[in-house]
């Protein structure tokens, strides 16, 4: 298996958070292969246009440019789990490290991240379709 870039991981996260926050959608699988990421999000909206996919990307750049800081802070599971979805979470962990980007992305995860988002680059939706009636997956790379 191969390591995941902190550049992409963290740009997930962010385009994650954009999805959750405009239309209540959570992320359900990602892959990370060389400069593609691809995404899968469960959606309330039904199709998904060009306008919306193209106000994700947007939103997503905007907060990748906002030169914001990335920390980690570690939590116990309960607490975890009052605050944050923790679907993708493996069984048995007992505490829950949480990334932030700035103030309104928190998300628990392990992974590798940048320090800033500054160190991200431009992100760019490449492919975007619908695998079942509310699954809609999607591709990225970053310049």
């Amino acid at each position: 298996m191969s390591e995941i870039d902190p550049k992409q991981h963290s740009a997930e996260h962010i385009l994650s958070a954009v999805f959750g926050q405009l239309f209540n959608s959570k992320i359900i699988d990602s892959r990370f292969r060389g400069n593609n990421v691809r995404c899968d999000y469960e959606l309330e909206i039904k199709i998904p246009t060009e306008e919306i996919i193209k106000e994700v990307e947007d939103r997503a750049n905007i907060i990748i440019s906002e030169n914001r800081e990335v920390v980690f802070e570690e939590i116990g599971l309960e607490q975890a789990k009052a605050l944050y979805s923790l679907h993708r979470l493996p069984d048995g962990v007992k505490n829950v490290s949480i990334v932030k980007i700035g103030s309104d992305i928190i998300t628990p995860c392990k992974g590798p991240h940048v320090k800033n988002t500054k160190e991200i680059g431009i992100l760019k939706i490449r492919t975007h379709h619908l695998v079942s009636p509310n699954v809609l997956r999607l591709t990225f790379v970053l310049d």
